[in-house]
């Protein structure tokens, strides 16, 4: 395979790389607003293993198709719900429904808030986006299952407070700023737990603009309670954490290893 040069790549596919110029400028600037406003570039790494040193989940289902949550940010959201006992969990964000669908398995109560039919219209996404919106989660009816931009809805409809939250929704600053600070309140008690899926465009390389919105969203009393989980794409907010941390840069050394057994069958 021929490696392509920079100018035939600009040739071939321009629009491409004048967005990944825009991504990149983007990146650049949350990294300098969060060092200047908070004095650092990334949040201390909880290892994996030093949270659940038995580590044993099973996933399913999984899909393998883009925009899919990372096994090993499912990993860490099931064995988060498993610690809690009976876990009151909600997600923002739906997507296919393959996190709402392995959280349903080790939640007692499970809430999601996502987009519905009409509000994904409106944004004019196309038909095949909207068919598969909810595909693995629609079925499971243990899902109480809210159809609604989390940007406009009023939390405090819900009632409830929660043991765990994922938020995976809209993923721009000003998304994961607001979601964040509606979503704080809903926390049950001092064991009650907040994820963030996108912390890290993978789990070595922090999305800045995520680490801002987190940041401006949690009351800075509360910013030593922040991490990233290793292996993941996550960030957490955990009370009564006295683990030792590290700061993971690119490129990492690895200090475990996972095995995976995978089987699949057809769908009709």
């Amino acid at each position: 395979m021929h490696k392509k040069t920079g100018l035939k790549i600009l040739l071939e596919n321009p629009f491409a790389v004048v967005m990944a110029g825009i991504r990149a400028r983007e990146q650049q600037y949350f990294q300098k607003k969060t060092q200047a406003a908070y004095h650092l570039d990334r949040l201390p790494t909880l290892d994996l293993l030093d949270l659940f040193p038995k580590l044993n989940v099973k996933i399913s289902p999984y899909s393998f198709l883009s925009g899919t949550t990372s096994i090993s940010d499912l990993v860490l959201l099931k064995s988060l719900a498993k610690r809690t006992g009976p876990c009151a969990y909600l997600e923002i964000g739906r997507w296919r429904g393959e996190s709402l669908a392995n959280m349903s398995d080790v939640s007692h109560d499970c809430t999601s808030v996502s987009f519905s039919i009409n509000e994904m219209k409106s944004r004019h996404l196309d038909n095949e986006f909207i068919k598969v919106h909810g595909f693995f989660s629609d079925s499971i009816k243990t899902i109480h299952k809210i159809d609604h931009d989390s940007q406009t809805f009023n939390f405090s409809q819900l009632n409830q407070k929660f043991d765990l939250i994922f938020i995976d929704g809209d993923h721009s600053y000003e998304g994961i700023l607001r979601d964040t600070q509606q979503t704080y309140p809903l926390l049950k008690n001092e064991q009650s737990t907040i994820v963030w899926h996108d912390y890290g465009f993978d789990p070595e390389k922090v999305r800045y603009s995520t680490l801002k919105a987190i940041l401006d969203g949690i009351p800075e009393k509360e910013h030593k309670n922040l991490y990233h989980v290793s292996n993941t794409m996550c960030a957490i907010f955990m009370k009564n954490t006295n683990i030792p941390t590290t700061l993971t840069h690119f490129p990492s050394y690895p200090n475990k290893k996972f095995s995976i057994t995978i089987t699949a069958e057809k769908l009709s």
